[in-house]
């Protein structure tokens, strides 16, 4: 948080209006007890000395049920983070917030959070005069778009129509933004400035979301119906391993908890994050695998790769993911071309999940579904093939990001 004086909140003009002009909403949001943030932009900023009922409600937040995503009383979305505050699904502007101050307020017999923004969510405001971090220093990498306004509304001010864009476009905005945040902070250190990507990277598409994924899921409806309609053609997990790739050896695998993490795919917005997702059920899965042995027989049981991919077309049967394709699509968008990304070598170690994923799905896709376990595995296009030889799904994949660019 900012070093700056602490802000008496008692003569917070945004307070003052709230509770005297709008004392219903006030006290709406009050009862809610310990669900309710209240955000006040600082004295420092504001212009008006008046405020609206749309302004107002702007800023008082309801939790919702993922952790750092709130709901204000006009059904938009806002993220916050340990210190900053930023717009999501339903604002025309993208807009970061710093957090200058945090403060639990007791009112009308309830108690309430209260975090003091160094700019509203909407409307004209007065940039503060931010102090900026040392030079070189390690710092919070998360702080320095908080400091570089202009920077960070240039890289924004791409964002309409960006649904239409391709991969490489958003990548060519993070790379000139984390360049011109390198220079003024002169970050020079090749971790450091990894990391910077990652975050910008990340930041970029947490904002592009309400664009790109609802056209992926447009593009890909069709697709998505089929292959949800051949997951449900297998009766039970039985009925299913008996058509997997050596699935009968692997029944005693337990997949409960890598398919509920693979279930949390639908609550993920950066494709960063989904990757980390995917990577951790793919985990949790060999977790399982490699307690299995000592369990069932004093023999240990030899898994190969492909049984591993088998065991994932297991995960995907279990778990409810309704968007499979477009999240796999939108991951694959963030994974192409090269990257300095502070977490790229994560992620080129998390390739093999995703690609396991990807198998998983493609098994669904295949028009004509193996009878028996003994029949051509679906896998082998995962081997050292060529690029024209590449599996059915990531065709799919690049044709949606080939329409998305049009």
């Amino acid at each position: 948080m900012s070093s700056r004086r602490q802000e008496d909140l008692s003569q917070n003009r945004f307070l003052q209006v709230l509770r005297a002009s709008f004392e219903g909403i006030y006290r709406q949001a009050a009862q809610r007890g310990d669900r309710t943030v209240i955000l006040v932009p600082c004295a420092e900023c504001l212009e008006a000395e008046h405020f609206g009922q749309s302004f107002v409600e702007t800023h008082l937040l309801q939790a919702s049920p993922m952790p750092g995503c709130f709901m204000n009383h006009l059904g938009q979305g806002v993220e916050i983070k340990e210190n900053s505050v930023a717009t999501q699904l339903g604002f025309q502007e993208h807009r970061l917030c710093e957090v200058l101050q945090k403060d639990s307020m007791y009112d009308l017999s309830n108690t309430f959070k209260v975090l003091v923004i160094d700019k509203p969510l909407i409307g004209r405001f007065k940039p503060l005069s931010a102090a900026v971090p040392e030079p070189g220093s390690a710092g919070n990498l998360d702080d320095l778009l908080l400091h570089s306004p202009s920077i960070q509304g240039e890289s924004f001010d791409e964002v309409p129509g960006c649904e239409n864009r391709t991969a490489e476009r958003i990548r060519e905005i993070v790379t000139e933004a984390v360049d011109k945040l390198s220079r003024q902070h002169k970050v020079t250190s090749a971790s450091q400035v990894a990391q910077l990507e990652f975050k910008v990277s990340r930041q970029a598409y947490t904002a592009l979301y309400s664009f790109i994924f609802p056209h992926l899921q447009s593009l890909l409806t069709e697709k998505e119906d089929q292959l949800q309609r051949s997951v449900r053609s297998y009766a039970s997990p039985d009925d299913l391993l008996k058509a997997v790739p050596g699935g009968e050896r692997l029944c005693f695998v337990d997949v409960t908890e890598s398919a509920a993490e693979l279930e949390l795919l639908e609550g993920k917005i950066a494709p960063h994050e989904k990757i980390e997702c995917v990577d951790k059920a793919h985990a949790l899965l060999q977790k399982s695998i490699a307690s299995l042995a000592p369990e069932r027989s004093s023999t240990p049981m030899e898994i190969t790769g492909d049984d591993v991919l088998s065991l994932f077309i297991l995960v995907v049967y279990r778990s409810q993911v309704k968007n499979f394709l477009a999240h796999v699509c939108h991951m694959e968008m963030y994974l192409q071309g090269p990257s300095r990304s502070g977490g790229g070598a994560r992620f080129e170690e998390a390739g093999y999940a995703v690609s396991a994923l990807q198998a998983g799905l493609q098994f669904f896709m295949e028009e004509e579904r193996p009878v028996a376990p003994t029949g051509p595995s679906v896998f082998s296009c995962l081997g050292s093939q060529g690029p024209e030889e590449a599996s059915h799904l990531q065709g799919l994949v690049r044709s949606a990001r080939a329409q998305a660019a049009r």
